[in-house]
């Protein structure tokens, strides 16, 4: 017997639509419908009007619990979310979940309104709740007992990420998340495809992002077997005729003979895929990318963050140096491997001479691709540890993409937004590449999904 029969997820992505489905959410949701539960998602990303359409939803599916996965950027349009739940269906069991609840926990129960809010990975923990486990009996619970804030100390942890279920990608409408995937329209802007996840943690201990991800998934990085992944991918070729995919593991090429295990199932079963994933530059080896090549990759996502190698040191701690960027550039453009680097602009300490050798360094080099961050200190990342007293934003103002959230002594966010917007321009209309934007941008279909991404600029 569950508690409860019909669960409404919502996915609160109201500003910023891609054509990568949030697997989270449909982790949990192939966890609750081992359960025997019923579900339906309330997708704001293609939404003119997203909590009218919740409001529909609440109506229609009539759910006795819904659950919101919350990143930080998006809490702003999670606790209107909330307060619609509360007006439209008072009697639903409300549950507020992912990373800024994770290191946040009591103030987002304290904000939402919620009846219960979950610190880290979900699917155990959520089979518990479905069931009607007491929260009290769950570590990482949080909730109201007696007019006071309970959190549940400790985290529930898959150990053996192969006894999890295939993500319920059919809570989707999976045709609006084709038509906007942009993750290889570099490469090849007919490619139908998307995400799938092979590991999670993380070992390296970059400011942006730890302690944070370990707070979710634990110091210990876990894989899936590689038999497990190759599955998923023959399901999704099966199901959706892709003929495509990206791997969005951060740090998904961290063990070698994994990835070479992976890439020589992949062609022993036939799967003719052409893919992308992300990449460290001091990881990448000749051999490796020959293996993954051979494999069908196409593109790789560097995560170069800085052309500054004191900002790189001193503020990102991120291990890497800026000619080993070099090095894995070299190593990529001589196998036809397209480039895209991921960059950041604004970091407390940072100086506007940095900043531009980092453009410089994007526009100059032999990138395909870039995306250029304004640096943003998410809650209990290093980060945010060692800049918080700069911080001159309320969380609702988090916005990577457009907005600084630093007081900065001798440069203004209007500035570092400035040169963010300069740096777009700059790369992609670079003699170097300026064809290929061109190429990249023409046709219906390439037009639609350009404005998409100019969103973000």
């Amino acid at each position: 017997m569950i508690r409860f029969k019909k669960i409404l997820f919502v996915f609160p992505e109201t500003r910023y639509p891609s054509g990568q489905p949030p697997l989270g959410i449909a982790m949990l949701s192939a966890v609750a419908k081992q359960c025997g539960a019923e579900t339906a998602l309330c997708d704001m990303s293609f939404e003119k009007k997203p909590f009218e359409h919740l409001s529909r939803m609440l109506a229609e599916f009539k759910p006795d619990a819904v659950s919101i996965t919350v990143v930080t950027p998006q809490i702003g349009a999670t606790l209107t979310a909330c307060d619609v739940v509360r007006r439209d269906s008072p009697g639903t069991y409300l549950m507020v979940g992912g990373p800024h609840a994770t290191v946040l926990p009591v103030e987002t129960l304290e904000t939402s309104g919620a009846d219960l809010v979950y610190s880290g990975e979900g699917e155990i923990a959520f089979r518990l709740i479905v069931e009607g486990t007491d929260p009290g009996e769950i570590p990482g619970a949080c909730f109201m007992k007696d007019g006071r804030a309970v959190a549940v100390p400790g985290r529930l942890l898959v150990k053996n990420l192969d006894t999890l279920p295939l993500p319920d990608r059919d809570i989707f409408d999976m045709k609006k998340y084709f038509t906007t995937w942009y993750s290889m329209d570099r490469v090849d802007s007919s490619l139908k495809g998307t995400t799938i996840m092979g590991t999670r943690g993380c070992p390296y201990t970059c400011t942006f992002c730890q302690p944070t991800l370990s707070e979710i998934f634990g110091k210990k990085m876990r894989k899936r077997s590689p038999e497990s992944i190759v599955e998923e991918l023959k399901y999704l070729v099966n199901t959706y005729s892709i003929n495509g995919f990206m791997f969005e593991d951060s740090t998904f090429i961290v063990d070698h003979p994994w990835v070479t295990e992976i890439c020589s199932l992949m062609n022993k079963e036939g799967l003719k895929l052409r893919w992308c994933c992300n990449v460290r530059a001091d990881l990448l080896t000749e051999e490796l990318l020959d293996t993954m090549v051979g494999a069908g990759l196409s593109k790789v996502n560097m995560g170069v963050e800085s052309a500054s190698q004191r900002v790189l040191d001193d503020i990102y701690r991120k291990g890497i140096t800026v000619e080993g960027v070099r090095k894995a550039l070299r190593m990529c453009n001589s196998r036809g491997i397209y480039v895209q680097g991921y960059f950041m602009l604004g970091a407390p300490g940072e100086t506007v001479e940095e900043m531009k050798q980092t453009i410089d360094f994007a526009a100059k080099e032999p990138f395909d691709d870039a995306l250029f961050d304004i640096t943003t200190p998410f809650p209990h990342t290093a980060l945010w540890d060692m800049s918080k007293d700069l911080i001159n934003a309320d969380y609702f103002e988090f916005d990577c993409f457009h907005k600084s959230v630093y007081s900065l002594d001798g440069i203004t966010p209007e500035q570092i937004e400035k040169l963010k917007k300069n740096a777009f321009w700059k790369f992609y209309t670079h003699p170097a590449r300026i064809l290929k934007t061109v190429r990249t941008v023409l046709g219906p279909r390439n037009f639609k999904r350009t404005l998409l991404k100019v969103r973000r600029v």
